[in-house]
Formats: structure tokens, sequence, C-alpha cells
């Protein structure tokens, strides 16, 4: 969550200064009381959306809601302090529920314009690694020589076959440079979960988006294997089973990131393991 708060932190301050320009410029007491209805009913559907990330609810529109969180709060917090700073009370509050429109808006574009060329920014920089390390793959024979090679006329015959080297895709990746460039994000301190749930986070959804522009480059023939892991934890069945449930998790995520046609498959992981990674990947 962090990660990608810290992403969208101007926009976020745009939210700030919007709530503090309309505690600042707003002067109109609530008509039925202490507390304002509106600020009554954002608050509370405030608590239900925290409570409803929670539990994992929403899924992959985590992200979106947890967004929303932040900027409602970052807008009351910059109302309260303007209206401190203007008479050192927020009892005035009706009138800030102008600026709530405008922050709402404001999120409305960090969430959809400045995500979407976060995610594509995502692609093109986790694509180089394995671009740079297939580089330097050999390059396939042609068939004309592969057919001389393996000529009956052409070999002994106490001739082995000759290993098959690594088959490049057409960007010339290899098996072991698709299996070198997945060390990155496994190994990644994002790509973790919260203590006893295999629900994907954010910030493990940013290093499975590095994970999978990686895949996409594989060739189209590897299988990938996922594994889950528990670290830390004595070997037993509830940790197995977590283990399997944060692999099947990390499956399902990148099959909805267009994956679905790629072999992935989920592996047996460890509930103890001494490196502290979540998920692993082994490419064959």
């Amino acid at each position: 969550m962090f990660a990608e708060l810290l992403h969208i932190w101007p926009w976020l301050l745009a939210c700030f200064a919007i709530g503090a320009g309309a505690g600042a410029v707003t002067r109109r007491a609530p008509e039925n009381g202490v507390v304002a209805r509106w600020l009554v009913w954002t608050a509370l559907a405030f608590g239900v959306a925290a409570l409803v990330v929670r539990l994992g609810a929403v899924a992959d529109a985590t992200a979106f809601v947890e967004g929303a969180l932040a900027a409602y709060a970052v807008f009351i917090i910059g109302a309260a302090l303007g209206a401190l700073a203007r008479d050192g009370s927020v009892s005035t509050h009706e009138g800030w529920a102008v600026g709530l429109i405008a922050a709402a808006l404001v999120w409305v574009g960090a969430m959809v314009i400045d995500r979407s060329s976060f995610d594509e920014g995502l692609r093109r920089r986790y694509a180089e690694p394995i671009e740079s390390r297939g580089a330097d793959a050999p390059r396939a024979p042609s068939p004309a020589r592969d057919a001389a090679a393996i000529a009956p006329a052409a070999l002994p015959l106490d001739a082995k076959p000759r290993a098959a080297p690594t088959a490049p895709t057409s960007a010339g990746v290899t098996l072991a440079g698709c299996q070198a460039a997945l060390e990155e994000p496994s190994a990644s301190s994002e790509l973790v979960f919260r203590r006893g749930e295999a629900r994907i986070t954010p910030s493990a959804a940013i290093a499975l988006n590095k994970a999978a522009a990686i895949i996409r480059r594989c060739p189209e023939e590897a299988t990938i294997e996922i594994m889950g892991h528990v670290r830390g934890s004595a070997a037993n069945a509830n940790n197995d089973a977590l283990a399997q449930r944060r692999a099947q998790a990390a499956i399902s995520y990148l099959e909805r990131q267009g994956l679905g046609r790629r072999r992935l498959v989920e592996g047996r992981g460890e509930s103890r393991q001494s490196e502290a990674r979540a998920i692993t990947f082994e490419v064959r």
C-alpha cells in the first residue's frame, strides 16, 4: 500500500490543498447540529471501505479503494487544518462538501490517468533485464545447418546425439535467461503477504507485475512453476495449505494480467524457508 501511495503523492498533495482551501474559505455551520450529515455518511463509508479492504473482499480493486481512502483522509485533514488556521475552530464545516467534489475528481485522475502510465512504466522497465540477458544468448542455427548436422550419412554409427541448446525465442531469450530475470521479482521486498494471509497486497501486485512483464518475454513453450512459501514457521498442515493458497493466488493474478495461455503451474512450496521469499518461480 505504501508503495502505491508514494507513487501518487502529488495527487494526494492536491487533495490536501483542496481540503485546506475549502476549510479556510467556507464558513457554514451545520443546520442539524454539531456534525454535518454529509460528513457522517462519508465517515461511515470510509469505515466500511476500510473494513472491506482489510477482509480482502475487493480483490483487484484494492488499490483503487485504498487510493480513495487516502484521498478522503488527506482532504479532511487539510480542511480541518485550514479551518483551524482561519478561526481556530472546525465547527463551520458544512461547506467543506464543495471541496470534496474536487478531491474526488483528483482521485479519479490519480487512479486512472496516472496509474495507467505507472503500469506501462513497470512493463517497459522490467522487460529490459530479460531482453539484456537474452541478447547474449546463442543464435538459433539455421535449418540447413541442422539438416546437415543430423543427416545419417554425416554421423558415425556410434555417435551420440548432441544435447540441443536451450531454445531461444524470436527475441533471443532463453529459458535460463527467464529464470535469471525472475529472480529479481521473487527476491523483491515488495512480494510479501500479510501474516497468515494469501491475499495479493498492492505491493505484491507491483512485484507480480514485474514478473508478468518478464514471463511475457519467456519462450512460449516454457512452463513456469510457481511456489508459495511461509517463512519462519514450523512445518505443519496449516502452513503447507497457506503456502499452496499463496501460489494459487499468484497464478490467478498473473492469469488476469493476460498470461492465461501460458503454462503456469503450481509447485510444491515450503512452510519453512530461510530466505525471505513468499513466492518463487522455476522455469522449465
